[in-house]
């Protein structure tokens, strides 16, 4: 996904989102763009505004890599930070919220995580890009879940063509809210975000895949080193967790996983050598209620791979 005018896959959701916005009345000169992203969606956010002539701030946790506040500045966004790493996205949310009331009317917020215009983007271009590069053939998705979009509107585009495709969340061995309703910090840079999206339509999924950051990381340096491919943390996440499922399912006939960004917005993380210590707030974190919800319903029946 590299490819993309700003460098990920979060290029293939912001550009419908402003303008089925523009075009709801949603958005409209004047208005200040804010949204709340780890980095890859504020980055897709900020060169999206800046194309359309938008003021846009972004909040994020403080502890991201220093290449995507870089990016985001470079673009014209405003940054506001909040304490912690990945998995402390809720504070993020909550200070957005804040800055929002202070005027109501003066912002635009995407809202990657509950906007389903990110799942309809993957669905007009992910899912049917899939279908044609494999030629129809495709026993299971593996995605990574940070905002739900990918893995929910590539899916369902997937099993509307083939209801036997089988769809596999991945999430941080650390902070494996899907698989065994556990919190806490890890360093897969853009997924594992410590609560059940909007987006995520856990209906869909057959199972769910673990990997710590420790296997990312490794990883991401062999697609690297001997596949020529110098992606980001969660694309080493996104292949090991798509090997752990050929291992345990070598009767599918293919297995589709996403490469979500470029290595080289991870110069200053623990991928290239640099462990920047994240200072992670002590706090209780309780599961919301619509998380215990979806798990209650689901969870069971799903395959748990780590």
């Amino acid at each position: 996904e590299w490819f993309g005018p700003s460098g990920s896959l979060k290029d293939r959701i912001y550009l419908w989102m402003f303008e089925q916005a523009e075009a709801r009345g949603d958005l409209k000169r004047g208005m200040r763009v804010l949204e709340c992203s780890t980095g890859n969606a504020g980055i897709a956010c900020a060169f999206v505004a800046a194309v359309k002539g938008y003021p846009c701030t972004v909040v994020m946790p403080e502890g991201l890599s220093e290449e995507r506040k870089k990016i985001m500045r470079a673009y014209g966004a405003e940054l506001v930070f909040t304490a912690g790493g990945e998995s402390d996205v809720d504070l993020s949310l909550k200070r957005l919220g804040e800055i929002r009331d202070g005027d109501p009317t003066g912002y635009w917020v995407p809202g990657q995580f509950d906007n389903t215009d990110n799942v309809e983007a993957h669905y007009r271009s992910t899912g049917p890009e899939i279908w044609e590069q494999t030629g129809g053939v495709i026993g299971a998705f593996v995605a990574s879940q940070g905002s739900g979009g990918t893995l929910t509107g590539a899916g369902r585009y997937l099993r509307e063509r083939d209801a036997r495709v089988k769809l596999y969340a991945v999430e941080p061995e650390e902070c494996a809210l899907l698989a065994r309703r556990e919190w806490g910090p890890h360093g897969i840079e853009g997924i594992g975000d410590g609560f059940i999206p909007d987006n995520l339509d856990v209906s869909q999924l057959s199972g769910v895949i673990t990997t710590t950051t420790e296997e990312s990381l490794l990883m991401a340096r062999r697609l690297a080193a001997e596949e020529g491919l110098f992606c980001g943390i969660s694309t080493g996440c996104n292949v090991a967790a798509a090997l752990k499922l050929a291992r345990r399912h070598p009767e599918l006939p293919s297995i589709v996983t996403m490469a979500n960004d470029t290595g080289q917005r991870y110069f200053t993380t623990a991928l290239c050598g640099e462990d920047k210590k994240v200072d992670v707030p002590i706090r209780e974190h309780p599961m919301d209620p619509k998380t215990q919800r979806e798990l209650d319903r689901y969870q069971s029946g799903w395959e748990i791979l780590r």
